[in-house]
């Protein structure tokens, strides 16, 4: 229901000419979504252009966004260079990570949205561009507003129609249909006579994990199963072995398990306890002491 729901939305705002902010964790497909709304849009004939804004220097960014003519600097190419605002007029500008954008850079590119045109580097020639920006973080621009980290004025401008991208963990049972799609595109790209599927088993473990890194890391995780797999049919011990979750449940049991022997050992040798009052105190069940008990653990 939450991504039923963001869909939706997407797609009616995909209809309008207003500028989009998504937010979402890493991994939930923000740039997935950003494509989706433009191929949706009116301006699905023309350009989509991608600029990640935590990967650029802030010294490069001026120049990739509004482009530059020859010789405005040292290094510039002959010729000067085109920016991503005229390679995407009259379609659409991803701002990816729109948060690490320097606040010098945030106050060009309000005045960009606002007059809707451009200036390259170097020259003194106005340049109209009609573009849509669809701006994506994975932090909340609002706090970083209140600490004087991101422009309140381009926040309220990019914040027109917001979208928000629900993570992974709050839609666990989409992950039967995430593996299965994942699973169909590496049989098919494999080009094996014989296609891998997963155990019900398998896909009850990978819903059970934690997925930090959310859609993006699941698709990880399939692929990885799907290279390694000996056998047609992935088992659920495999994807615990992918997962490494034997190796961490099992230090912690031992670990758990030294401790609690430690403590009986200690409680049976220095008080006169009850098996109740020293259930009680160790914080485990009447059962699972009797169990250790009998099993020699003490």
């Amino acid at each position: 229901k939450p991504m039923r729901k963001a869909v939706e939305a997407a797609k009616s705002y995909a209809r309008t000419k207003h500028d989009v902010l998504i937010t979402g964790e890493t991994g939930t497909g923000k740039e997935l979504f950003a494509q989706s709304i433009h191929n949706y849009s009116s301006r699905s004939e023309q350009p989509f252009v991608a600029l990640n804004c935590a990967t650029i220097s802030e010294n490069l960014i001026e120049s990739e966004l509004f482009g530059y003519v020859e010789g405005s600097f040292t290094g510039a190419l002959k010729g000067g260079k085109i920016g991503l605002f005229e390679l995407a007029h009259r379609g659409t500008l991803f701002l990816d990570e729109i948060s690490e954008l320097p606040l010098a850079q945030q106050a060009k590119l309000l005045r960009v949205l606002e007059e809707k045109e451009i200036r390259k580097l170097g020259d003194e020639k106005i340049i109209p561009v009609d573009v849509r920006i669809v701006a994506a973080t994975n932090v909340s621009l609002r706090q970083l507003a209140a600490a004087g980290k991101f422009r309140e004025d381009l926040l309220y401008r990019l914040d027109i129609l917001s979208l928000i991208l629900p993570p992974l963990r709050l839609r666990r049972e989409d992950i039967p249909d995430l593996v299965q799609l994942f699973t169909e595109i590496n049989n098919r790209e494999s080009g094996c006579s014989v296609n891998i599927t997963f155990e019900p088993a398998a896909v009850d473990e990978l819903a059970l994990h934690a997925w930090k890194g959310n859609v993006r890391e699941l698709r990880n995780v399939c692929d990885r199963l799907h290279v390694l797999s000996s056998t047609s049919v992935i088992s659920r011990q495999d994807v615990v072995d992918t997962l490494n979750l034997d190796a961490e449940k099992q230090f912690g049991q031992q670990s758990t398990q030294s401790e609690t022997e430690t403590k009986l050992n200690s409680l049976l040798k220095d008080r006169d306890l009850t098996r109740e009052d020293l259930a009680r105190e160790l914080g485990i069940s009447r059962t699972t002491l009797w169990r250790r008990l009998k099993n020699n653990q003490i």
